[in-house]
């Protein structure tokens, strides 16, 4: 390659194509990270994973072209994270540095849809944070987070007892690199037709600081079909199914006090029954108000939910969950993990 221009990326970063306004974001990126290819024959994938380099972590980035050298060596992995606490419904694209991560919601993906719900997973409780009706609105207030922050962080500048022109050498790559940030940051809500503001906020939050406070009493709707339903979740996503795919009744939820064996003999009924919606939305619900060591034994009527609804994909996704949630069980209910 020795054109200028960076060549097009292959749209392969999700399980579904990527909506417009991200792929303007990760054009952006694929062309910041370019130059060090030219100057250095190398592909260095990391530029586009750190907002120290970029504007956000993007937690799927483009394969490199064919016959391009790539130092790391490129994952070929092409699953997008799963948030410690997030249900696989949310799907990340990037991340926020501080353990939480902005992501689609998609609860139904046999639909096709073209955009989604986009919100945060903060990575330290269970819920998501409603921050835009889709891409570009989720991305505008992305920018808008960016700008607060940055408001909050003083310019490099040199302290009084330093030498200027000493300190600027050391330094100037701070300068830079804040120019060059808040230049990308320009560009993008420019060619998305945008307009960020630092104390913009999207119903169902709120600013403490530079973080985003979800408020609790906010349920996220969806634009739900004929036919279909959706009941709210305590994940805060819930499950969008057609109609005929609940039961009449409520699903039985398991507390951490509660007996743990019920849930699963009534989710096992209600797939037996045909209601999958049903059984995933009591399964979800365990798993959000339940111990950590209860997810082992979740997962297979989990799966199997999502596999009825034909939702294999989900069904991946929980495999990527298995390693966060091992550990010692000290639980009052029996089950099979404490066994």
């Amino acid at each position: 390659m020795t054109d200028s221009t960076a060549p097009p990326w292959a749209d392969d970063l999700f399980p579904f194509p990527t909506p417009p306004a991200l792929r303007t974001l990760v054009d952006i990126a694929w062309q910041h990270a370019y130059p060090f290819y030219e100057e250095n024959e190398t592909y260095d994938y990391c530029l586009l994973e750190s907002h120290f380099d970029f504007m956000f972590d993007l937690d799927m980035i483009p394969r490199p072209p064919e016959g391009c050298d790539c130092y790391p060596e490129f994952d070929e992995r092409r699953q997008p994270s799963m948030p410690l606490y997030a249900t696989p419904e949310f799907i990340p694209f990037g991340a926020l540095g501080t353990g939480g991560y902005v992501g689609w919601l998609v609860p139904a993906p046999e639909l096709g849809r073209l955009d989604h719900p986009v919100a945060l997973a903060s990575g330290h409780d269970y819920g998501v944070t409603l921050i835009g009706a889709d891409t570009r609105d989720g991305l505008e207030f992305m920018l808008s987070w960016t700008l607060r922050r940055s408001r909050e962080d003083e310019e490099p500048a040199p302290p009084e007892w330093r030498d200027k022109d000493t300190w600027l050498a050391q330094n100037q790559w701070l300068i830079d690199a804040r120019a060059q940030r808040r230049n990308l940051i320009d560009r993008l809500a420019t060619e998305l037709d945008v307009h960020p503001d630092p104390d913009r906020s999207h119903p169902g939050s709120s600013w403490r600081d530079s973080v985003v406070v979800r408020d609790n009493e906010f349920d996220i709707a969806f634009d739900v079909p004929d036919g279909w339903r959706h009941e709210n979740g305590d994940d805060g996503i819930g499950v969008l199914a057609p109609a005929d795919a609940y039961a009449d009744e409520e699903p039985y939820v398991s507390w951490q006090s509660s007996p743990f064996d019920l849930v699963l003999a009534a989710a096992s009924q209600l797939l037996d029954d045909g209601h999958p919606a049903s059984a995933l939305l009591g399964l979800k619900d365990t798993f959000v108000n339940g111990p950590p060591c209860y997810f082992a034994d979740l997962k297979p009527l989990w799966a199997r939910a999502y596999r009825d609804l034909g939702r294999p994909g989900f069904a991946e996704r929980l495999e990527l969950m298995t390693l966060m949630y091992q550990g010692p069980c000290d639980c009052r209910n029996p089950h099979s993990y404490n066994l």
